[in-house]
């Protein structure tokens, strides 16, 4: 038998455009010479236009999202500050085991998977967390929770904060909405936003990104908690044109590759474009008879419910049997959720051909999904754009 392709269409890792594997496949530079040192210019300037913070400084760090998230943390977040951790998800509460673990006393902020977090809510939390001992030293929030699929509605969030708690650090939870959905660090008044590579950057894993405001840039340093992850000391260098430690030069090298397909229209469209397409999905699985999970979609993901009685592992494997990877729920939303995405290098014809797949997935796993059904509402949303 002919061996299958297989299609990532999942929330990272991503489908890379043939220009950036080009470029990853060249010969690595020493991370020392100039033609790198122009190579680190370029790709943190990509990654500065699509935080839309340009001529602004982003660090980019060997690891993942997870790297990014402690660094960010701990070049953000005051030793021993008590923090307020807003979750509705999976990686919403990973903010609050990381304060945790580094001996923070914690409030949490919960609502129900598939809810959005109300800024009225946190900021409640805050100002009573405040009044009650220690003042808050951050807060920490999700833009877009992939294991839900909800886009928090970070700048509302932000602003309620900044009205009870202005001197409280606000970090923030990009790794799947940067450079997907609209993001205005310095307009929104963050302190610290962190991503990764392999969700809307368009590269495998590998990299961590930390962009940090001039606030928290110019505070007293306080000593380094970590040699590896020094944001503060990494940023001195990138700007410089270097880095600290050896980097990933090949990931460096397709992130600078990158801006074409990531860029070519400028961020606003990129967010259009991104927009298109996660509705495309999520009105194909309503037409096919699933239920959109989330309160507020995130583009990054298409959070869908199956119906009573369907096993969505059984969707999920159904997918894999054809060559497309798509994600499931995770943790107590595994048994009824699945999360198809276009988050990598896709366009219409992407979001039209995984229509196609999930109808005849639903049908083989028995549900009765008229021919066309999702393909058409996918279509409508694409030409109607």
């Amino acid at each position: 038998m002919k061996p299958v392709k297989t299609r990532l269409a999942a929330p990272g890792p991503v489908e890379v455009p043939p220009a950036v594997l080009q470029a990853m496949a060249r010969p690595p530079l020493h991370h020392r010479s100039d033609a790198f040192a122009t190579q680190l210019v370029e790709a943190r300037s990509v990654l500065a236009d699509l935080a839309a913070v340009p001529g602004g400084d982003v660090a980019i760090l060997s690891g993942n999202g997870t790297t990014a998230f402690e660094a960010a943390f701990l070049a953000t977040v005051p030793r021993g500050a008590r923090v307020v951790a807003a979750h509705a998800g999976k990686f919403g509460a990973r903010w609050a085991t990381l304060a945790r673990t580094h001996g923070h006393p914690v409030v949490d902020v919960t609502a129900p998977w598939g809810a959005a977090l109300a800024p009225d809510a946190i900021a409640d939390a805050v100002a009573e967390a405040g009044a009650s001992g220690e003042p808050v030293g951050a807060v920490t929030l999700v833009h877009s929770e992939t294991s839900t699929g909800v886009l928090h509605d970070v700048a509302a969030q932000a602003a309620a904060v900044r009205a009870v708690a202005p001197h409280a650090r606000i970090v923030v939870d990009a790794v799947t909405s940067f450079g997907v959905s609209e993001l205005r660090p310095e307009a929104w008044g963050l302190d610290a936003v962190v991503a990764g590579s392999q969700k809307g950057v368009l590269l495998p894993p590998g990299l961590g990104f930390v962009w940090l405001s001039d606030r928290v840039r110019a505070a007293p340093p306080e000593p380094a908690r970590s040699v590896a992850l020094d944001v503060h000391g990494e940023l001195d260098a990138q700007k410089a044109g270097r880095t600290r430690t050896t980097p990933a030069v090949g990931l460096v090298a397709g992130l600078a590759a990158a801006r074409p397909a990531l860029l070519a229209e400028g961020v606003e469209a990129l967010w259009a474009r991104r927009a298109r397409l996660g509705a495309a999905l999520l009105a194909a699985g309503e037409a096919a008879g699933l239920t959109a999970f989330a309160e507020r979609p995130s583009p990054a993901v298409a959070a869908l419910r199956v119906p009573e009685g369907t096993s969505a592992p059984d969707v999920v494997a159904a997918f894999a049997r054809r060559g497309v990877r798509i994600a499931g729920g995770q943790d107590d939303a595994k048994p009824f959720l699945i999360r198809p995405s276009l988050l990598g290098f896709a366009d219409a014809y992407d979001a039209l051909g995984l229509a196609g797949t999930l109808e005849a997935v639903l049908r083989e796993v028995g549900l009765d999904v008229p021919y066309g059904a999702a393909s058409a509402a996918a279509a409508e949303v694409l030409e109607g754009a």
